[in-house]
């Protein structure tokens, strides 16, 4: 049994393996304390992915939150977006959402959500883990007949889809005749995206709608990727998007079956969509590791630049503060405050989708003149069995080498005070793709000959 809590915090967040560290009890006892932090017949709603382990949790938080009186909104199986969304329509005054994502793998988090759809603060998980630390002090219970009541709402998914769909011009959209290819990852997108994507009227292929028992690759994998990438060349699709299995981000792959990077979606976002374009007096918001090409770009473009530590909430937090028009981290995450201050993969692919249509254009070429910015790049030959797990084997080296990293699904981004350097697995071949940048070139050439030694080893 876990008696600090503390074992569990990663980077502001509370993460472990389910059963093994992260057990029901300890479940129970989050849900106690989160729900003594309300009044009394509040109203919080909670949320899962489609895993079973997910599951588990949430329902032994669940009884945990119902006996300090506080009434659930139960959403079951859902996209983190659509918890944030349905916090802000129905005026609750939390949430919790249970996930083992991209980053997490054998994992599962919970993300912490205030009443503005935004996840607590690493100091405001700090106090829940202090109460969990000095259990049961500072825990409400409520008599038999005054304990929490528990309803599910489920028209909120199509609440949501039609939400989403006043945020684009329909027909114009439609007679374009796009084709798109979505992998689902095995997540509550795949209840969602192709019905919002399908009555918008683009044609869609949808990969990996259904339910499948937690693997020990993270999805989406460079198979899944893969997979994907094939698909859209094959049925001269438009492009292809994959998810995050929390539905908050997700991997575009364009007509091609090349991945664009976060930069170029960053810049396709800045440069052509209209609202943004309309907006030069308000701050983008960015993390400090978004690449300098990137940066020089939103600033030549005419739009003050902040930047903010990339930690649970803060970018929402800041886009309030400073009346944001958009804001980018370099996890694949795009906020749109016009529709709401968190990052919604639905919504970006909604953009995407949009920005084609009033360009009149694919991808490829929307992206291929925006700055690339001078890197040292290389390719480091793997063994064909170590492809399916790379990911998180890279993970693992890294760590073990004392190297901090963003995860942005097909790639590793290292941060380092002299360089920076993105390792992704090569779509077509087995072999990972290296590259550095740095101010000082010599200090990107030390940084691609430290990774090549790293990845030759595994």
């Amino acid at each position: 049994m876990v008696q600090n809590l503390n074992e569990l915090n990663k980077n502001g967040r509370i993460i472990g393996k389910a059963n093994y560290v992260f057990t029901p009890e300890i479940a129970s006892s989050i849900g106690s304390i989160h729900g003594s932090l309300f009044d009394q017949n509040e109203s919080v709603v909670m949320g899962r992915d489609y895993h079973n382990d997910s599951r588990m949790l949430k329902r032994g938080y669940t009884s945990g939150m119902m006996s300090t009186g506080v009434n659930l909104l139960n959403l079951s199986d859902c996209t983190y977006p659509l918890l944030q969304f349905t916090i802000r329509r129905f005026g609750a005054s939390g949430g919790a959402y249970f996930s083992g994502g991209h980053l997490y793998s054998e994992d599962v988090g919970i993300h912490f959500v205030d009443a503005g759809g935004i996840e607590l603060s690493i100091s405001e998980i700090q106090k829940i883990i202090k109460s969990y630390n000095s259990y049961p002090k500072n825990i409400r219970r409520v008599d038999p007949n005054e304990i929490g009541q528990i309803t599910a709402i489920p028209q909120t998914q199509d609440i949501y889809i039609k939400s989403l769909q006043q945020f684009v011009d329909k027909k114009k959209i439609k007679k374009q005749n796009l084709k798109i290819v979505v992998d689902c990852s095995y997540g509550p997108t795949g209840k969602i995206t192709p019905l919002l994507v399908n009555e918008i009227g683009v044609e869609v292929i949808a990969l990996n709608t259904h339910y499948r028992q937690r693997h020990v690759s993270p999805v989406p994998s460079i198979n899944t990727i893969r997979n994907t990438a094939d698909i859209v060349k094959a049925s001269n699709s438009h492009f292809g998007v994959c998810f995050d299995v929390d539905g908050s981000r997700m991997l575009v792959i364009d007509e091609n079956g090349l991945e664009i990077s976060f930069e170029d979606l960053l810049m396709l976002f800045v440069m052509y969509d209209e609202r943004i374009q309309n907006s030069k007096s308000n701050t983008i918001i960015t993390t400090p590791q978004i690449s300098k090409v990137a940066k020089d770009f939103i600033e030549e473009s005419g739009f003050p630049i902040k930047e903010v530590d990339n930690n649970p909430g803060e970018i929402s937090r800041q886009i309030r503060e400073e009346r944001a028009c958009f804001a980018a981290a370099d996890t694949l995450k795009f906020y749109f405050p016009q529709f709401a201050p968190f990052s919604d993969g639905n919504f970006i692919l909604l953009k995407i989708l949009e920005i084609m249509t009033l360009q009149d254009d694919l991808l490829s070429s929307l992206t291929r003149g925006f700055p690339k910015g001078k890197k040292i790049n290389k390719t480091v030959s793997v063994q064909p069995e170590v492809i399916d797990n790379i990911h998180n084997r890279l993970r693992e080296v890294t760590e073990e080498n004392g190297f901090k990293y963003y995860d942005i699904i097909n790639v590793l981004k290292v941060i380092d005070n002299d360089f920076t350097i993105t390792i992704k697995a090569a779509l077509y071949r087995n072999a990972i793709l290296l590259s550095a940048e740095s101010e000082d070139i010599n200090n990107a050439k030390k940084a691609i000959d430290i990774f090549s030694n790293i990845i030759s080893k595994i």
